[in-house]
């Protein structure tokens, strides 16, 4: 019984110091139109991405709604408009629309977080180690980042795709790496450097605490509001990226927003062009609303933590 009460004690005295530390800016971010819009969509697109494996898992015949092989012989010619059986009609191939929208989602997802993950990793392992420890560290780490800012992703993945062909982990690695070794490492340690100067780090040293001991408990969580901002736009870029390098058969064959885009053009010269809107504006609507919604986060966390933007 006392250890619970000493559990409930200290998990207690966490939340209050979590609340001290993040409640106000939390508390402006979702006083945010912009975030609140932008978590909305947000929430639509993961439900989009939670529901095609539980659709297929009780409503609908894999053998007709698999967004691969799917075909649906009842709907024919294909590529058919909406019907109360396909929301979004078939494609040339005669599969559903709607369940390759709902695959394509769960990879936006992918491709987005795992780049995101990726670059906040590296970029706060090379530009906060630069900003801190400076000296070699700084000029051999930055040296590297230099590297880097000079090799946009875009046009390095494109360049890549020539070579060989890129699943879409191989591009959201490919592309957090990128990014975290390059612009944003350098604003990582500018950021780094400020913090490094503040009066309560000389404080710390003076108290005995070492380099590790500052780092976890000062510098980290003094760059979490631009890690924060990174990491949204990160996704914006990401899935951007990949969606480009699909649209231009850049990656093995699997389901994304790009490639549907791509083969909702080929069939607009394989077939008429009467009645062939379905096939490509929902994932050119859903590349557009995905990106616009982490832009809008973005956009709210930067009213938030920028002084020189906040509306109080």
């Amino acid at each position: 019984m006392a250890a619970m009460v000493g559990v409930r004690r200290a998990w207690k005295q966490r939340m209050a110091a979590w609340q001290r530390r993040w409640g106000t800016e939390v508390g402006l971010f979702l006083r945010q139109p912009l975030a609140l819009i932008g978590l909305a969509l947000i929430g639509v697109f993961g439900l989009m991405a939670l529901a095609h494996p539980v659709l297929m898992a009780t409503v609908w015949n894999r053998a007709r709604f698999d967004p691969i092989v799917g075909y649906d012989a009842s709907q024919t010619p294909h590529p058919h408009p909406p019907t109360p059986q396909h929301l979004l009609g078939t494609d040339g191939f005669g599969r559903d629309v709607l369940s390759q929208l709902l695959v394509g989602t769960r990879v936006s997802f992918g491709v987005g977080l795992i780049a995101a993950a990726v670059a906040v990793l590296l970029s706060v392992l090379l530009g906060g180690t630069a900003g801190y420890f400076g000296g070699w560290a700084d000029a051999a780490l930055m040296g590297v980042a230099d590297v880097f800012v000079l090799m946009p992703p875009p046009v390095v993945l494109l360049i890549f795709g020539l070579l060989l062909r890129l699943n879409w982990p191989m591009v959201a690695l490919s592309y957090g790496v990128l990014s975290g070794l390059g612009a944003q490492a350098v604003v990582v340690k500018s950021h780094t450097l400020v913090l490094r100067n503040r009066s309560f780090i000389e404080a710390a040293r003076l108290a005995g605490g070492g380099h590790f001991h500052i780092l976890r408990k000062h510098i980290l969580p003094g760059l979490m509001p631009l890690l924060a901002a990174h990491a949204v736009f990160t996704v914006v870029g990401a899935v951007l990226t990949e969606s480009l390098l699909s649209f231009f058969s850049r990656t093995t064959y699997y389901l994304s927003w790009g490639s549907m885009i791509w083969m909702g053009q080929q069939s607009f010269r394989w077939f008429t062009l009467e009645g062939q809107w379905h096939v490509i504006l929902p994932p050119a609507f859903a590349l557009m609303g995905f990106c616009s919604a982490f832009y809008l986060v973005g956009r709210a966390l930067d009213e938030v933590f920028n002084p020189r933007l906040r509306r109080v």
